[in-house]
């Protein structure tokens, strides 16, 4: 390791190379499933005129779009 205190650099210990404990991901972080085909994602949601968790695809579908 070269030394960069001359660039105005203070020396830094090494990371630490223990692993991180699991952490519960946040509710926002859950995803939900399409109730027509079963996908799972972040674009699985509750859209305009329908009251279940559905993906884009089955969305249009149900709705004639596609």
């Amino acid at each position: 390791m070269s030394d960069l205190t001359a660039f105005g650099l203070e020396p830094q210990d090494p990371a630490d190379d223990e692993p991180i404990a699991h952490e519960e991901p946040d509710e926002s972080e859950v995803w939900s499933e399409c109730l027509d085909c079963g996908y799972v994602g972040y674009e699985v949601s509750t859209r305009f005129g329908q009251s279940v968790p559905l993906c884009p695809d089955c969305f249009a579908e149900r709705e004639g779009l596609a």
